[in-house]
């Protein structure tokens, strides 16, 4: 029997293996898909990651293949855009298809057994153990049993499902993004260090440059624009970049390089994160809109949260109190998600307001351009280098609007 199962090979799987595998846990990884593999994503991680991967002991690795974003250059429906230089470290630009097989080939270095193809399609929790039911390709069948289980797979996560801890959203905005060939930068950032984000009045792009001369443009709308793309994806995607004043006059020479990629509906989405012996990590615990561009941060920091308490919960050694009851460190592992990634989640929510609004938009980024240490805080905080509540506060609100 394993000490831990871990369903899901994303950052958030792989990096609570590698950890667990790392301290001595005897972890399997199951993921339905064959890695390397395509990922619907931004391919940005924000400056937070790097001290995570720094302490996971990945970060040389992947910086050999990801390119460095020194900064964020936002850019308004009408007005200038501004450029936010990160206080410290630098974020890292990376396609998910490179990200995920470095830190899954991470986990098995540690010493995690990772079974690929590995599609659960059945769960039972007991006093002491967690069983679940694999398909394989053959197609055959497999049973795997452990301590505990942590769900890691995604924002459809079937182990969610399984434990009632509730299904995907219902509601939110679709992705549809490709990697395009010819893209030149913004003018100000010939060299393509700073990442990008064009705001329109219900929608936003985000532009990530990346190794190769490829840049990730993705377009995030409501899902009543999605569904007036139908029959004409290619000519709708063109007319929607032309349609943000930062991106207009640079499509001249930008070509599509690969196939487009969709994903939604995307809103934020919390899930009970602990039930009997299993707890759940990544997209598959909480989900926040792209638009702060915290996805990858959540993920991995949350993956530190999950092995650490997982790993409480085996040197405790309980058995499960009551059906459905978590073990004692799990129900406390979601106190401490609330604590840490709380304010996180609020802040994201209130520039989500003010991102959507023009009006708002151009005084903002008007009086950042003036007062650039207004820049420094909120970009400190959005790259999770500083707490979220350091400008969840009225005084930083009201001069960010002009109204203190």
């Amino acid at each position: 029997m394993m000490d831990v199962i871990v369903v899901g090979a994303g950052p958030a799987g792989s990096a609570a293996a590698a950890i667990l595998a790392r301290s001595g846990c005897r972890v399997a990884v199951l993921d339905r898909a064959r890695f390397p593999r395509a990922k619907p994503c931004g391919d940005y991680l924000n400056p937070g990651c790097d001290a995570v991967l720094d302490r996971l002991g990945v970060r040389e690795a992947l910086a050999r293949q990801a390119r460095p974003v020194r900064g964020m250059r936002i850019v308004p429906a009408r007005g200038d855009a501004v450029a936010l230089p990160f206080p410290r470290d630098v974020g890292w630009a990376i396609p998910r298809r490179l990200l995920d097989h470095v830190l899954l080939a991470h986990a098995a270095a540690s010493g995690a057994h990772v079974v690929e193809e590995a599609r659960v399609v059945g769960l039972e929790q007991e006093a002491r153990a967690v069983r679940v039911r694999v398909e394989r390709p053959g197609p055959r069948h497999e049973q795997h049993a452990a301590r505990l289980l942590i769900g890691a797979d995604g924002l459809r996560s079937t182990i969610a499902g399984m434990t009632g801890a509730g299904g995907p959203p219902r509601r939110g905005r679709y992705t549809v993004g490709a990697y395009l060939e010819g893209l030149r930068p913004e003018p100000g950032d010939p060299r393509g260090e700073y990442g990008e984000l064009h705001l329109g009045v219900d929608r936003y792009c985000g532009v990530a440059y990346l190794a190769g001369g490829l840049a990730n443009v993705t377009i995030a709308l409501p899902r009543g624009g999605l569904r007036a793309w139908r029959g004409a994806l290619e000519a709708r995607y063109w007319d929607a970049l032309r349609a943000f004043p930062g991106l207009a006059g640079r499509l001249a020479h930008a070509r599509r390089a690969s196939e487009f990629r969709a994903s939604g509906p995307l809103a934020y989405w919390r899930r009970r994160a602990a039930c009997g012996r299993v707890l759940l990590a990544g997209d598959a615990a909480a989900y926040i809109d792209p638009l702060t561009g915290q996805g990858i941060y959540l993920a991995l920091r949350g993956a530190e949260l999950a092995a650490s308490y997982a790993h409480r919960a085996l040197a405790g050694g309980a058995a499960v109190p009551a059906p459905r009851a978590p073990l004692p460190a799990l129900r406390e592992y979601e106190r401490a998600r609330r604590r840490e990634f709380g304010p996180v989640f609020l802040l994201s929510r209130v520039l989500q307001r003010l991102a959507f609004s023009p009006a708002l938009q151009h005084r903002a980024t008007q009086r950042i351009a003036a007062q650039p240490d207004l820049g420094v805080r909120l970009i400190g905080a959005l790259g999770n280098l500083e707490r979220a509540g350091t400008v969840l506060c009225p005084g930083f609100v009201a001069r960010v609007l002009g109204i203190g």
